[in-house]
């Protein structure tokens, strides 16, 4: 009997068409071409919740983009803040990417940022180089 812990990817433009939808569908894609399961979930609603739901889960990938901290950006932070803190409370090991533009990196508090393995900068690497990153984690 075969074991699947799925990299969850939490992004709201996950199944649109535009840059950001396509970008992490190609992240997902190469990730999955190295041999590992992905859950992708549009919805960044309740995030403590759906942490406490997701306990097989082998690391997540939570995607923010500039628009979203412009418009609420203090809803937003609250939000990550919480996720993380559940998810830190559940294991604390389990690797947490942010994935963004280069900008999305400025706006986060530093207590969010320490407890996360990586930040995925959208458009400056490869998907696949990007994949063989979170994968190793």
């Amino acid at each position: 009997m075969r074991f699947h812990f799925p990299i969850i990817i939490i992004d709201e433009d996950f199944r649109s068409e535009n840059a950001s939808g396509l970008g992490i569908r190609a992240l997902a894609k190469a990730i999955e071409e190295e041999g590992v399961d992905v859950l992708g979930v549009t919805s960044y609603g309740d995030l403590s919740s759906f942490a406490q739901q997701q306990s097989r889960a082998s690391a997540f990938i939570l995607s923010v983009d500039d628009e979203e901290l412009a418009n609420e950006g203090e809803e937003t932070i609250a939000e990550l803040r919480t996720f993380v803190e559940e998810i830190r409370y559940k294991n604390a090991e389990i690797p947490i990417f942010l994935h963004g533009e280069t900008r999305t990196s400025r706006h986060i508090p530093n207590d969010i940022l320490r407890e996360l393995h990586g930040f995925i900068h959208m458009y400056e690497d490869t998907p696949e180089f990007m994949a063989r990153h979170v994968v190793r984690e």
